[in-house]
């Protein structure tokens, strides 16, 4: 399916890129700076955060020049389902990032544990020359988060996630459903059985075609990896409660841990910018 029909399928007139997108600052250590000071780290619930197990990475998803701040929490499933994003806006300002759902349901299990985490993940550049970047997850549900799926079955979703005008958006590609049982082997383990697969349409399809579904949605779309770097809350809490140096030390640390691709992060590639090191 071309990517076209992509955008078509799921009527999400939001796509369109912001103006922002090719205005980018390349001014990291500025942007991390104005993050260290800003009310979004330092009114940070940390109890909570530490009850839900909450990680943190400092990111450019969509590599529009401005960073991201995620916070990634457990939720009642024992899944990191439950964030909140945030994109630098000023020197004084970091602006919500709303975070949006496809019509079935199925919430984006972005990442979310501590240390690296590598996804699958597209380029696409339009006619003007402007770049969209798209990110492959698959997250698994249970009943509790499904109605309709009896005890003991599950439904994996391949699904697809970029970011534009401070919305992150999650497409579904197809999905996996199975039904999970005690391992025979490993005592405490369980097992999932795939019983079928589906298209966004609710068509069966193969095997097969479930796992070229991301890459079928991308088509055209130049294929990478990314790499975000997801550090706990609770070091970030441990770092503002000795001061702003050591806060910079571990914001700073997620964001050199995050690249797209072969790209090195916090360097202006027009060589007329500071680099992250401020």
């Amino acid at each position: 399916m071309k990517l076209a029909k992509f955008f078509a399928l799921f009527a999400v007139g939001a796509m369109a890129l912001s103006a922002t997108a090719f205005a980018a600052p390349y001014e990291y250590g500025l942007e991390l700076v104005s993050l260290q000071n800003s009310p979004v780290v330092h009114d940070i619930d940390f109890e909570d955060a530490k009850a839900k197990k909450a990680c943190f990475c400092v990111s450019d998803m969509d590599g529009n020049g401005w960073l991201e701040f995620t916070i990634a929490k457990m939720d009642e499933t024992g899944m990191y389902l439950d964030y909140t994003c945030y994109e630098y806006e000023s020197e004084d300002a970091w602006k919500p990032i709303e975070i949006r759902q496809p019509e079935a349901g199925f919430k984006a299990r972005f990442a979310g544990m501590a240390g690296e985490n590598k996804l699958t993940a597209y380029r696409v550049i339009d006619e003007n020359n402007r770049e969209e970047r798209y990110y492959h997850i698959d997250t698994s549900y249970r009943k509790t988060s499904i109605p309709r799926l009896r005890d003991g079955e599950y439904i994996v979703a391949r699904q697809l996630v970029s970011k534009s005008n401070h919305m992150i958006f999650t497409y579904l590609a197809a999905t996996e459903q199975g039904v999970i049982t005690d391992s025979e082997t490993q005592p405490g383990m369980m097992t999932f059985t795939p019983e079928k697969y589906t298209d966004p349409n609710g068509t069966e399809i193969d095997k097969e075609a479930f796992e070229r579904s991301a890459d079928v949605y991308m088509t055209n779309a130049e294929k990478t990896e990314a790499t975000f770097f997801w550090i706990p809350v609770a070091e970030l809490q441990k770092a503002v409660g000795l001061g702003r140096d050591e806060t910079w030390e571990v914001l700073q640390k997620s964001w050199q841990g995050f690249r797209f691709g072969d790209m090195p992060q916090g360097y202006d590639p027009t060589g007329n910018g500071p680099s992250v090191v401020y």
